[in-house]
């Protein structure tokens, strides 16, 4: 196991930039290094260093690890030694293994940290946690305040986890809000974000943004909208201020702004509108972990009985009371875990939104090498996650189990984006091979043709030349009529060799007897400029002529099917986390079929997950409909559609997933060129 001076060097790294600890000793060393924490004392497990006590003014706080809260005996053992408030336990791990929290540990009030986290967030859950405890602490004085505080007190573990638990920023934030007003007893309540300038983080740039209202005893009608950051709106003077904002009843502030506190004002249209008066109000900003103002909560009417709704006046005067003290507390702490919740799911985000830079980069770097392709990647994307969402709402038996979640229908967008990347380990002559011969190829025997031309062309001359100077070393009847014939005849036998060549060299199915006319013409030969005879064809272009279908050799045509493999190793190679780990698999086998004729690995149908045989549809039908190759002609749809069912009627493609790609009219979701 590592030490405590091991952890130091496993997480050192520098103080000011944002480090996802990812484990339990990466966690321990950012906390004993934390200078923020130099006041707290720790403690680290001697014998398995999987629990860290920080103490300070006489409260603790144990950090657990997964296999201390896993283990029945050592649980067993911190619950009976730290009990809340002066004692907490936080339980530190992934998000699978604290969704697997032993009973014990909740049963025992212990908080959660999720894995990966900012050594920043960690500070600030540290920081939150003691208040927490702090306010357990206070809450002791009297019984009904101490039963209120139990409850609370579950209340908050409820949200901790909840927060911690939500990556969507807008889901998040109505959450926030609902948690805030649960445990304060606010009938209503709005929450605020922050707009900061591209590239700044002063105030004086910044907007602030309403995001969402809730209500329980009215259905209020808003849109987003921005305002201001100034003294003109209490939610403004929380953020210049930063600081709460506690107003026992806002109908007791003077008209004049100047007599009120923070020389707020309230504007009364809206309860002249509705009907609903807005009495106690709490308002208090959230920071992020370098306790830069993130967004304002604001909580409107503080209520003796939590489920009772204001409706008449008389409600208003027998439930609204003003926000004491401890509401004040338990929403700073809503706050503060908003603070680090909002920051996991930016950093959540951030890390999803640099998948997709990356992929879409893969991508273009896809096209650039084989342009003739462009688009191929985006379309079978859009096919497979299409012919996806299809199985997911089918009502067909077969697929009565089959529900992707949103991280699968990731893996598959990913997947299908990626399924050609390993074209990049295939030479760019290969890829984009258009004819049988290569281009450079082409040229040069097109100019040894022009050579052998001139060759014939010569001997002619000589022979004219001969035939004048002694023609009585001729046949008594020739004459230079019968030379001209016969080199007429020679060139036409030429032109129709190469006639021949150039219809051989198209990506076509080469012609009954193509084969064995190309091999005598290879066996034909001439003599160069030095007198050496040469073979009208060489050896690589005879066999690259010879193709009998489409424009690439054996050997070719095994380059291109190695692309699955390049993207495996280099996709595989990827930490996708368990989220997404199934992208290596996914795209690896969209090339194989059902019944064992496919590539790379000839395997059958129940080692193709759906994933890869809905991507080879998608695969083969934009190959056949792609108007892009320069190697072959687009086909129309119903010929497309007809060609992979002739695959499925042959067993190698899924019969249940073509019906539904038909059906569903995937196929319409990219129209051909």
């Amino acid at each position: 196991m590592t030490s405590a001076r091991q952890l130091s060097v496993v997480s050192g790294e520098k103080s000011n930039e944002i480090v996802s600890l990812s484990t339990i000793d990466a966690l321990f060393a950012a906390i004993l290094q934390d200078e923020g924490l130099a006041n707290w004392k720790p403690t680290l497990s001697s014998k398995d260093h999987q629990s860290l006590s920080l103490s300070k003014d006489g409260f603790t706080q144990v950090i657990l690890g997964s296999e201390s809260f896993m283990s029945f005996d050592r649980l067993k053992s911190q619950v009976e030694h730290h009990k809340l408030p002066f004692h907490a336990i936080i339980c530190a791990g992934s998000e699978e293994e604290l969704q697997n929290l032993p009973l014990e540990a909740v049963q025992a009030g212990a908080l959660t940290l999720g894995l990966p986290a900012s050594q920043s967030s960690v500070h600030a859950c540290i920081k939150s946690v003691l208040s927490f405890q702090h306010a357990l602490t206070n809450a002791n004085a009297e019984r009904e305040i101490l039963e209120e505080t139990t409850e609370n007190v579950k209340h908050v573990m409820s949200i901790s986890r909840e927060l911690n638990g939500e990556r969507d920023i807008p889901k998040l934030l109505n959450l926030i809000l609902l948690k805030a007003r649960q445990i304060c007893k606010s009938d209503a309540g709005s929450i605020y974000t922050i707009d900061y300038a591209h590239g700044s983080s002063k105030l004086e740039d910044a907007k602030l943004r309403f995001r969402f209202t809730q209500n329980s005893s009215i259905k209020p009608d808003f849109s987003e909208f921005t305002i201001p950051i100034d003294n003109k709106s209490i939610v403004g003077n929380a953020v210049i201020h930063q600081k709460p904002i506690n107003l026992p009843d806002l109908y007791n502030l003077s008209d004049d702004a100047s007599k009120n506190p923070f020389g707020v004002k309230h504007n009364r249209t809206f309860d002249q509108r509705t009907g609903y008066e807005s009495h106690s109000m709490l308002t208090l900003p959230m920071f992020d972990i370098s306790h830069r103002v993130i967004g304002v909560i604001q909580l409107i009417n503080r209520k003796r009985d939590w489920k009772t709704d204001l409706r008449a006046p008389q409600d208003f005067k027998d439930q609204v009371v003003p926000f004491h003290e401890r509401d004040e507390e338990y929403a700073e702490i809503v706050a503060q875990q908003a603070g680090i919740a909002l920051e996991n799911a930016e950093m959540h985000n951030e890390i999803r939104r640099l998948f997709d830079g990356f992929v879409n980069a893969s991508v273009t770097a896809i096209e650039q090498r084989d342009p003739t392709t462009s688009g191929h990647s985006h379309r079978v994307a859009k096919l497979t996650t299409g012919l996806a969402k299809a199985v997911d709402h089918s009502n067909a038996p077969h697929y009565q189990s089959i529900k992707f979640t949103e991280d699968q229908m990731q893996e598959i967008e990913y997947a299908s984006l990626l399924h050609d990347f390993g074209k990049l380990g295939v030479r760019e002559n290969v890829l984009v091979k258009a004819k049988k011969l290569y281009p450079w190829q082409f040229e040069s025997l097109l100019e040894r043709f022009e050579l052998i031309r001139a060759s014939i062309e010569i001997s002619f001359m000589r022979a004219q030349i001969n035939f004048m100077n002694n023609p009585a070393a001729f046949p008594m009847d020739f004459s230079l009529e019968n030379l001209a014939e016969l080199r007429n005849v020679k060139i036409a036998e030429l032109d129709d060799f190469l006639s021949f060549i150039i219809k051989a060299n198209e990506p076509t199915v080469l012609e009954q007897g193509g084969f064995d006319r190309l091999s005598e013409i290879a066996k034909m030969t001439f003599e160069d400029v030095r007198g050496l005879k040469k073979s009208y064809l060489s050896t690589d272009e005879l066999k690259a002529l010879s193709v009998s279908r489409g424009s690439l050799t054996s050997e070719e045509f095994a380059e291109i099917q190695s692309h699955v493999v390049h993207t495996y190793e280099f996709l595989r190679k990827i930490p996708w986390g368990h989220r997404l780990s199934n992208i290596p698999e996914i795209a690896a086998k969209h090339h194989e079929k059902l019944d064992g004729t496919g590539y790379p690995n000839q395997a059958v149908a129940p080692q193709i997950p759906i994933q890869s045989r809905m991507m080879a549809i998608a695969d083969i039908y934009d190959a056949l409909t792609a108007a892009d190759r320069p190697y072959k002609k687009a086909v129309s749809t119903d010929k497309a559609l007809d060609i992979i069912n002739m695959d499925v009627r042959g067993g190698k493609i899924d019969a249940q997933l073509f019906e539904l790609f038909v059906a569903a009219g995937i196929h319409k979701i990219v129209l051909p060129k």
